[in-house]
């Protein structure tokens, strides 16, 4: 139990890393291709980190029941490891800085399969994280203690904003038309050079925030 107490805290810090730098990472056509790279490693290795400090959870796969929600959360999860694994081997395969040593190029090949693993990582890694928003909900609960009347008006205000900023993030979907990516339903891609990494950044968190909304209320 003590030990659990003094993780926490460091699978916070690193789960917060991972969604910073996958939100930088979404707006990679703003980077030079080094800065991308390296920071794509540094997703990896932060990803194998979580992985390690929750090595509970493989250790709980065969045990006890399968209801709906267990199946699709162990779904989830799986369908994530996939497309990391995918997002990194496709990274190596197209790589023009840091894994060129290894003499791995398959440019057409790499290029697909890391646009298709990109967004569909992103996309998991928003709906898990919406799965343990409950956590983060409870702690805030507990640090806002008001009365009944003032804290029925907080929970209305944030869902209000909750609401907002899915709204957003459902218009910045739909404006960068990701289906495509999702399904390679276009060769190329249209991106704006003129937009700051800034509010990419804030538009791609928006987008990130409306998926784990709906997996949180799922």
């Amino acid at each position: 139990m003590k030990d659990q107490t003094v993780l926490k805290p460091i699978k916070i810090c690193i789960d917060a890393a991972m969604t910073v730098i996958f939100l930088l990472l979404m707006g990679y056509h703003l980077l030079n291709g080094v800065t991308h790279e390296w920071l794509g490693v540094s997703l990896f290795v932060l990803f194998i980190a979580h992985n390690a400090l929750n090595y509970k959870w493989y250790l709980a796969l065969f045990k006890g029941k399968y209801g709906a929600i267990r199946f699709i959360q162990t779904a989830i999860n799986f369908l994530l490891l996939i497309a990391m694994i995918s997002c990194i081997v496709s990274a190596i395969s197209i790589s023009g800085h840091v894994f060129t040593w290894l003499n791995a190029s398959s440019v057409s090949f790499g290029r697909e399969l890391h646009l298709l693993a990109t967004v569909w990582a992103f996309i998991l890694m928003a709906l898990h994280l919406g799965l343990h928003w409950s956590y983060f909900v409870g702690k805030a609960t507990k640090i806002v203690k008001t009365s009944d009347t003032v804290s029925l008006i907080l929970r209305w205000v944030f869902r209000a904003i909750v609401l907002a900023i899915c709204a957003y993030g459902c218009y910045n979907f739909i404006v960068r038309k990701l289906w495509e990516e999702m399904f390679l339903m276009a060769e190329f891609k249209w991106f704006d050079y003129e937009k700051s990494v800034f509010l990419y950044f804030i538009e791609s968190l928006s987008i990130m925030i409306m998926f784990a909304t709906v997996s949180y209320y799922f």
